[in-house]
């Protein structure tokens, strides 16, 4: 199976296949390895049921689609979109994934974190961390953009604020590549390959 098929049998919003790409495409920018951008790539599969979709601007038509969508998918899974998303890929049989997404969310249950908490985390947890941090609402933007906009959208100072900077730093031990200077016309050429990757 390739990602497209994966994101057809749970008829993900394009918007949320677009966002996924995007934080893949981060990744695969910064590494080869198979299972750091799979995992980019189906970070957030059950986020729909988390959604507000009546402020997603859909046209009436749309809006419906989604609506019953959602409902669907919250009956199947329940509303909690990151046992939702662990549920669709146990199915599939992509099971590991699901632990390197549980890894990745220990990052969220502390304050403060410093290199060593970095340098403990697998590479896919790590690095799907760092690309879904690097992509906003409106495409590639900074780390600190990110950020912005995620306090600006919730109202409310982020739990990322106080380590964002030493994953960045971090991030960049790991590859050649100016990690700062990825930018959406860098990753958007990347959706086909992606696409078709085999999981």
């Amino acid at each position: 199976m390739q990602i497209r098929d994966l994101y057809d049998k749970y008829n993900l919003m394009p918007q949320l296949r677009e966002h996924q790409l995007r934080v893949g495409g981060v990744v695969r920018l910064i590494t080869n390895d198979h299972d750091s951008i799979v995992t980019a790539l189906v970070h957030d599969m059950g986020n729909i049921v988390k959604f507000d979709l009546g402020k997603s601007g859909l046209a009436e038509d749309e809006l419906e689609r989604w609506l019953a969508e959602q409902k669907q998918t919250r009956e199947m899974y329940g509303t909690e979109a990151h046992e939702t998303t662990y549920t669709m890929l146990k199915e599939v049989g992509m099971t590991k994934y699901v632990q390197y997404l549980k890894e990745e969310g220990k990052a969220y249950q502390w304050d403060d974190l410093d290199q060593e908490f970095f340098i403990n985390l697998s590479k896919p947890a790590l690095l799907t961390l760092y690309g879904d941090l690097r992509v906003g609402i409106n495409g590639v933007t900074s780390i600190q953009g990110r950020i912005e906009d995620l306090e600006r959208r919730y109202g409310a100072p982020r739990p990322e604020s106080p380590w964002i900077e030493k994953l960045e730093s971090y991030v960049q031990t790991l590859t050649m590549m100016e990690i700062k200077n990825i930018r959406e016309e860098m990753v958007v050429p990347l959706f086909d390959e992606l696409l078709t990757i085999t999981v």
